[in-house]
């Protein structure tokens, strides 16, 4: 109805002018490429308006010629947008305009739910969208420091010495989580500790967030949720760009991606080298806050080109690391030492992946595949810990549509992961060599029954050669029961076999001694989801609000045990676990250049055993993220506030610290200024308030004594300090 009398009072002011002398205006409205459909374009000013077409058209007659008028165009999902025009003849004037997209992409295509490309708002599974734009916002060179912003996504760091870290959805630990790269997964169980540090945000074009169990389509990795890191797409991206940052804390970064085109096919070239030299301690415990470290990525991507328009893509990464920490005399050549503490690790890691959809003209089969290896050498204190692993995985896909509104998802797959490992130069028996070839068959339908009510069902069948089959079936429901409101139910299960020295981190350092009290049996969850997305329209401006509720209940589950004094003990846990909570989350876009966040994550993490209930470790009760971003288009400045807030949690236990932590925030601002379209430069401030977590090393004056431990870190390790950069692109 809005639309309708919009255009009615459009046509009658274009009337009123249609005696002067005037012009037509044509063109298309594009963002990346891709036509951007019901757009409003017009000029406000004289009441001129139209919406763009499938193909992103649009067409304004009987402008007045020789006068300057500001064309608008809104969409939702996109910045909105301001053009002067001037037509000097009653000739047409021909226009293409790129939007850029913002935080509220309903319409964006996601594939990480369904692994066929979907909308958001199709999508039976809800699916979280973070945009490149929206990690850029806390002005970090680290996607490990940015991703913490966002509502419901936690980052843990594991050892204050060393500064592994992982990823908590919903809670859970980071090898609870996939991480994939444009649908594959290639984070075996030696990188799980690393997170997304070694991923270069300039491949990056948006992550795909599903929270809650996912093991149906990807596996046991699943448990807890998905990442699906999008790349760039060569034929879209800038021919070269490249970006350079330092910091008053000595971290040192530079970035580059150079695009050429071979023949018919675009390849992307892109790198990113950090460097942190300097000892820092600012809370004064003799360690350093932060590692220093040595970070090389390098990425290759290729679309090739084929005359039927079959997808074909490979890429490939190598990552290599040197990272170090500890006292201030520590250095690289006393790796080992008895006397002056440090962990040192040298990482290489390498990642191959492509996807090829055969030539059947009638049938979408597709073979996506991927293989890394990776490479670790590693001393803590005088422990010595060597493991490679190379982890090879394949999925056979059919994409079979039934009708417009039906269709199935089928396929084979098979993961084998190689795992050799050294402890202290030895080889234990049934702990230093793992091999797991695990075949498994998938499939899902998917039934749009009509315009409000869209269902999926899947099944997945795995096959361990120590436990047997392990099904995994999922169940969504989506429906639209009003204008504007998307309800979702999710519901699935997961399934877990454990690598527990290369992903439970905390037992290869510090002086707690390890013990397995049994043989340790594959994890398994059932979780409950429900999802209400409102779009709520407040005079020109749109409010994009997401509220959820959920629920996964775990058994079997391996929860390390810290209430020994100096061990760590792991088992099955005889009773259950439970992660549960409630989050919401709004994103709302100004018709003034101002736009902003906010998310809140209320949770419940404990488990029950002999019908005593204990919360779990580093799992916070509640915590809070915000953003604001405010723009001045004339001015070409841009400044983003971006905050977080963490609640209280469970800590292990030793005795004289606390058991629960302190909630604390964190606060960053970032000022970018845009000189042209090719150049910018940004200045900012992280943690403005200067929170650092007071002693998060245990006998930190006894490095070698059986009372050191690094793993009681739950808030900031770094201070306040500077950033500044620049960035260039050329198109």
């Amino acid at each position: 109805m809005k639309r309708v009398l919009l255009l009615f009072i459009f046509a009658l002011s274009a009337y009123l002018i249609q005696a002067q002398d005037t012009g037509v205006l044509k063109g298309f409205v594009y963002s990346d490429s891709n036509p951007v459909t019901d757009a409003t374009i017009g000029i406000k000013a004289l009441g001129i308006g139209s919406f763009t077409q499938t193909d992103g058209s649009f067409i304004l007659k009987r402008i007045p010629l020789g006068e300057e008028h500001i064309l608008t165009i809104r969409a939702i999902g996109y910045l909105e947008k301001q053009l002067p025009v001037t037509l000097s003849t009653s000739d047409t004037l021909f226009l293409t305009i790129d939007l850029e997209a913002s935080m509220l992409q309903l319409d964006e295509m996601v594939v990480t739910g369904t692994m066929k490309e979907m909308s958001i708002k199709d999508s039976p599974v809800k699916v979280n969208l973070i945009s490149q734009s929206f990690l850029s916002k806390s002005g970090t060179s680290n996607i490990m420091d940015a991703i913490q912003y966002v509502n419901g996504l936690y980052t843990q760091v594991d050892c204050a010495v060393c500064g592994t870290n992982n990823i908590r959805i919903n809670g859970m630990e980071g090898p609870y989580t996939s991480v994939l790269i444009d649908g594959m997964p290639v984070m075996g169980a030696l990188a799980s500790v690393y997170g997304l540090n070694g991923i270069n945000p300039a491949i990056i074009r948006n992550l795909e967030v599903i929270k809650g169990p996912n093991s149906t389509l990807y596996g046991s990795q699943a448990m807890g949720g998905v990442i699906n890191i999008i790349t760039e797409n060569p034929a879209s991206s800038p021919l070269l760009d490249f970006s350079t940052t330092t910091s008053t804390h000595s971290e040192h970064n530079f970035d580059f991606s150079f695009v050429p085109e071979i023949g018919k096919t675009p390849t992307m070239f892109s790198g990113s080298v950090y460097v942190q030299d300097r000892f820092i301690d600012e809370n004064s415990d003799g360690f350093a806050d932060i590692t220093q470290n040595v970070r090389v990525s390098l990425f290759n991507k290729w679309d090739i080109y084929r005359p039927g328009g079959k997808k074909f893509s490979l890429a490939g990464k190598y990552y290599f690391e040197d990272r170090m920490g500890g006292t201030q005399d520590f250095s690289r050549d006393l790796r080992g030492s008895s006397l002056v503490y440090g962990e040192s690790i040298y990482t290489n890691r390498l990642e191959l992946f492509g996807s090829y959809e055969f030539p059947f003209a009638k049938e979408v089969f597709r073979l996506d595949a991927s293989y890394s290896y990776h490479d670790q050498d590693s001393y803590y204190g005088e422990y010595h810990y060597i493991a490679d692993q190379q982890t090879a995985f394949a999925n056979l896909i059919w994409d079979k549509p039934l009708s417009t509104d039906r269709g199935f998802v089928s396929g084979l797959t098979a993961r084998y992961d190689l795992l050799n490992q050294q402890f202290n130069g030895v080889r234990l028996d049934g702990g230093s060599e793992d091999e797991r070839f695990v075949p498994g068959v998938f499939t899902q339908y998917d039934h749009r029954f009509n315009d409000k009510i869209r269902g999926l069902v899947g099944m997945r069948a795995d096959h361990h050669k120590d436990h047997g089959l392990i099904f995994s079936p999922r169940f969504n429901i989506k429906a639209d029961p009003f204008s504007h409101s998307t309800v979702r139910l999710n519901v699935g299960t997961g399934f877990r076999i454990v690598n527990l020295f290369t992903e439970e981190h905390e037992s290869l350092t510090g002086s707690r001694q390890v013990e397995v009290a049994e043989a340790l049996e594959p994890e398994r969850s059932i979780n409950v989801a429900l999802n209400w997305n409102q779009i709520i329209d407040i005079g020109p401006s749109v409010l994009n609000v997401d509220f959820d509720v959920y629920h996964t209940r775990f058994s079997n589950q391996i929860i390390p045990d810290y209430d020994t004094p100096g061990r760590i003990i792991y088992a099955n846990l005889d009773g259950h676990a439970v992660s549960q909570g409630i989050s919401i989350s709004m994103a709302h876009n100004f018709i003034a250049p101002l736009t902003y966040t906010i998310g809140v994550t209320f949770q419940d993490v404990f488990s029950v055993e002999d019908g005593v209930k204990e919360d779990l470790p580093f799992s916070p009760d509640f915590n809070s993220t915000f953003s604001l971003t405010y723009r001045l288009p004339n001015q070409g400045i841009n400044f983003d506030y971006t905050s977080r807030v963490v609640g209280k949690m469970r800590l292990p236990e030793y005795p004289g610290r606390d058991l629960d932590s302190r909630l604390f925030s964190e606060h960053n601002l970032k000022v970018t200024k845009i000189f042209s379209d090719r150049f910018e430069g940004f200045f900012n401030a992280k943690n403005i308030f200067n929170y650092i977590q007071a002693e998060p090393i245990i006998a930190a004056d006894r490095p070698f004594s059986d009372d050191f431990a690094t793993d009681y870190v739950y808030g900031p390790l770094q201070g306040r300090r500077f950033m500044m950069g620049v960035k260039f692109s050329l198109n």
